[in-house]
């Protein structure tokens, strides 16, 4: 079984079969009109040494923010990878960097204490359910 015990809270291991992250991201280069592989390529290196997380770091977000929020997180992250511009979204600074420059009104309490949890469970790679 793959379920752990700690602190009698059960943890389930979860492993994404592809990087969804990186299609999106590419997709909606795609669509501005990048070539595909260049595209990809950009999606890729968006994420830099942490690539291989990417998509649990945006399952971490999808488990709070809901679909009009995400949409604005890719297209954020797009523009990045398209000005070829590193993120890390293990990063608290970095997160709420994004968020700001997302949202059209402040952030909340909740969000950002929500914020502070995405972004340690996305350093020490533990995939959040709600």
């Amino acid at each position: 079984m793959n379920e752990i015990l700690f602190l009698n809270t059960p943890i389930i291991h979860l492993r994404f079969a592809s990087n969804f992250a990186f299609e999106k991201i590419s997709d909606i280069l795609q669509a501005k009109g990048m070539n595909p592989e260049v595209a990809i390529e950009r999606a890729q290196a968006v994420f830099a040494s942490e690539s291989d997380k990417a998509s649990l770091f945006m399952h971490n977000l999808q488990s709070y923010f809901d679909l009009s929020i995400m949409s604005k997180i890719y297209e954020y992250i797009a523009r990045k990878a398209l000005f070829q511009e590193p993120l890390s979204l293990s990063s608290y600074d970095q997160l709420l960097r994004m968020m700001q420059q997302v949202y059209s009104s402040a952030l909340s309490e909740s969000e950002l204490k929500a914020l502070r949890q995405i972004s340690q469970a996305n350093r020490y790679g533990i995939a959040l359910v709600r």
